[in-house]
Parts: structure tokens; C-alpha cells; sequence
């Protein structure tokens, strides 16, 4: 078992390290009637597994301009640099969208909420897109050191209250700004780490260290987050604002022992890119005409 934890710690850093930015660029440590998605409420794809068909589009649309924003969740690595890999819901998306569309993905690994906000401008707003999905979370409560004790293994809670508020704060003020110039926006939940997430520091050269054999509970903490991004697009809802719901994390606890759910202990896999991309296309949708110009 021992053997086997370590085998997908190595391919986890492997992949994570890749997408992890450089000391110079982390940013600073801080703490209705609109329709949403979620596997218990309108929609119910996943039991089939299947994706429903897409809206008939006559030659006479307007194309589409799709933005993904995200973290290496959304797809490993960095916008516009060589050496990505993984399955990204993007990918996956492409054949079922309009071919006349502009889907345009902006990774953006080991980035926080607040980085997304601080550059949406030049990743997003540039495009003038017709309907934005963001997808951050998973660096914002920075890891295992961020809101654990190390020599307790407990969770600090004044910790975790302090980041996902700060997170929250980002969140809205990059969702308020697309709002402002009449943009929908879908939000992506983050997903559960698969198992136990490695410790880590921070070397004498400010290189990112993993820590194999020393581990936290890091769901724990990441679930507070996810049920404030809930909460987040559950009050523009209820504000009758175009913010809509893909809960990846609740689509994740649905299948926890689906074969391809998970590429290492991070990142999504096959399946379960294929599973996220279905709810998005659930929401794109219902919401198909809303996004029409």
C-alpha cells in the first residue's frame, strides 16, 4: 500500500511541478430563476453517462466566443506555452460545440482566484467573449502548510475561513466585472484531491519540495470552499443574475470509484473530464439563448 501511495505521489508531482509557478509570480499568500447544475437538482445525466444533444444552430448565428479560465485543473500547464498534457473539459467540449465558435482555454497553473481577477483583462475581457466559464480553487488555500498544524495534523479553521473568504472576494469581483459588461459566467466547483495530498515547502533556491511520506486531509478544508462558490452563485441566482453552476466536486463524490476519474491525485482524468464536460454542457444549454447576441 505504502508502495503503491508513493507510485501516484511521483506521477502527481511529475504533473503538478510542470503547472507550479515560478517564485517571482506567486502572488501573495491572503486569505431562482437562473439555472444552475448539480447532480441532485434539474438535470440528471450522469446515469447514463451520455451526452444530450446539442441545440440545432442554423448558418445564420452569430458564432460563439467561449472562454475557459482556470487553473491546471482546467488543463495542465500555462496558456500559449509548449509541454501540456492531461485531459482538459475543453477538449472534450470541442466536438459538441458549433464549429463556427471561438473556444478559447486560458490555463493558468498554480494561480489563484485573485491572480484570475488581477489579469482578467488581458486573459478574458480582451476577447470580448459571449459567455465565460471560470474554474479556480484548488491553489487558493495553498496546500497542506496553508491550513494545517504540522505537528498535529489539525485543521486550522481560522486558516481556512481567512483564505476561502479571500478566495470568495476574488471570485466576485472577476464575476462582477463580467457581469458589468452583460457576460454570463459558469462556475466550476474544484474536485476532490484523490486521497491524501503530500506536504510541501519551500527549498533554499525557492523551489516547490513535495514531501512523499508526509500527508493531510486537504478535502477537508477544500470542501469549505466549494460550498462557498456554492453559496456565491446561489445569491446571484437568487439576484436573477446569469451566474450559473457546474458542482464538479458533487459529480466527483458520485463516481469515487470510476475507472479514469483521476490522471494522478490531482487532475482529471478521462472520465471524469468527459463527466465535468457533460454538466457544462447541461448548463450551456439552458442557457443557449440568454447567450445569443
Amino acid at each position: 500500500m505504502k508502495h503503491h501511495q508513493t507510485l501516484i505521489a511521483a506521477v502527481f508531482i511529475s504533473f503538478l511541478v510542470s503547472c507550479t509557478i515560478s517564485p517571482a509570480e506567486r502572488p501573495t499568500p491572503t486569505v431562482s430563476e437562473t439555472p444552475s447544475y448539480s447532480p441532485s437538482e434539474t438535470f440528471t445525466p450522469f446515469s447514463t453517462g451520455t451526452l444530450s444533444p446539442t441545440p440545432t444552430r442554423t448558418p445564420t448565428e452569430k458564432p460563439l466566443t467561449l472562454v475557459f479560465y482556470g487553473d491546471s485543473i482546467l488543463k495542465v500547464g500555462d496558456a500559449g506555452r509548449p509541454g501540456s498534457v492531461g485531459f482538459s473539459i475543453v477538449d472534450t467540449l470541442r466536438t459538441d460545440l458549433n464549429r463556427a465558435d471561438q473556444i478559447i482555454t486560458s490555463n493558468h497553473g498554480g494561480r489563484k482566484a485573485r491572480w484570475g481577477y488581477e489579469n482578467l483583462d488581458a486573459n478574458v475581457l480582451t476577447y470580448k467573449p459571449d459567455l465565460v466559464t471560470v474554474w479556480w480553487g484548488i491553489n487558493d488555500l495553498n496546500g497542506c502548510p496553508g491550513i494545517f498544524d504540522r505537528a498535529t495534523d489539525t485543521l486550522l479553521q481560522y486558516e481556512v475561513t481567512a483564505m476561502v473568504n479571500d478566495h470568495i472576494h476574488y471570485m466576485q469581483l472577476q464575476i462582477d466585472a463580467m457581469l458589468k459588461t452583460n457576460i454570463p459566467v459558469i462556475v466550476i466547483t474544484p474536485m476532490p484531491v484523490l486521497g491524501t495530498l503530500p506536504w510541501s515547502h519551500y527549498g533554499p533556491n525557492n523551489e516547490l519540495v513535495w514531501e512523499n511520506d508526509y500527508r493531510c486531509d486537504f478535502n477537508r478544508g477544500l470542501e469549505q470552499l466549494v460550498e462557498a462558490q456554492r453559496k456565491l452563485v446561489g445569491d446571484y441566482a437568487a439576484e436573477r443574475k446569469p451566474v450559473y453552476l457546474v458542482d464538479a466536486w458533487q459529480i466527483y463524490k458520485d463516481h469515487p470509484n470510476t475507472d479514469n476519474m483521476y490522471m494522478d491525485i490531482l487532475h482529471p482524468g478521462a472520465h471524469g473530464a468527459e463527466l465535468v464536460a457533460e454538466g457544462w454542457l447541461q448548463v450551456f444549454q439552458s442557457i443557449f439563448q440568454s447567450v445569443q447576441r
